[in-house]
């Protein structure tokens, strides 16, 4: 897969079951829970449409400023779907197992 290819048919399916989960979260939490997890899905659609359009550095940032307990989520999210590799070069996290 050549480097554009890989930002825009990435197959992103672990993230998406994150945000899908944020979603649920969202439905069932009372009114300042629902809120919070409507945010943080906010985020995860935010990184995805960053990556879609190839904008290495502006999603490493949007990341880098998330909350720590969504961030970690959504680090791991796209190391499943991306490999460690990528969050170590384009993230700068490193994830060990």
């Amino acid at each position: 897969m050549n480097t554009v290819a890989f930002w825009i048919e990435s197959n992103l399916s672990n993230v998406e079951q994150l945000i899908n989960k944020y979603d649920q979260y969202a439905d069932q939490g009372h009114d300042d829970f629902a809120e919070m997890y409507r945010e943080d899905r906010d985020d995860f659609k935010k990184a995805v449409a960053l990556f879609r359009q190839s904008d290495a550095e502006a999603l490493s940032q949007h990341v880098d400023y998330m909350d720590t307990s969504p961030r970690e989520e959504l680090v791991v999210a796209f190391a499943k779907d991306l490999g460690t590799q990528f969050i170590e070069l384009t993230l700068g996290y490193e994830l060990r197992s």
